[in-house]
């Protein structure tokens, strides 16, 4: 019995860490030229974020690193502006500039950071969908928690 009490310890360690990462909210968005570029933005319970580009298996994690907020009226909600920073081994790749009010992302736009190069997004609405976000013509992208790259 004695030897069971440590790994359901482990056990509930692990089941918390997991339930972490749970996805709080999600929204499809498209740019870049022509709308060529999709991808999936999730807003995780523990305060951070990912994104998953269409055709690419893996999430980027995103680190908030500022965030003004602004009064428009009283009996509106505020609008958020924020910056996200994206960083592969350690080293800053880019930044995603993102203005969201109540539950509309209002302008995103990611800045690259090599060259400070911007690609304008906007909400896709038409490609929500409860468990994820689906083009016509591109594999679809689920919410579904997995492992963070």
């Amino acid at each position: 019995m004695n030897g069971r009490l440590p790994l359901l310890g482990l056990t509930l360690l692990l089941a918390g860490a997991a339930s972490a990462n749970t996805v709080r909210d999600h929204r499809c968005l498209t740019g870049g030229r022509n709308d060529g570029i999709h991808l999936l933005w999730r807003w995780l319970d523990d305060g951070r974020a990912d994104v998953q580009y269409a055709g690419q298996r893996g999430r980027l994690q995103l680190q908030q690193v500022s965030q003004e907020t602004t009064v428009l009226a009283e009996d509106r909600p505020y609008q958020f502006d924020s910056v996200w920073e994206e960083r592969i081994d350690g080293r800053l790749n880019g930044r995603y500039l993102l203005s969201t009010q109540g539950a509309l992302v209002l302008d995103l736009s990611y800045e690259r950071a090599r060259d400070g190069h911007r690609t304008p997004f906007h909400d896709d609405s038409a490609a929500w969908q409860e468990d994820g976000c689906h083009w016509p013509g591109v594999e679809p992208l689920t919410v579904a928690s997995g492992e963070l790259d």
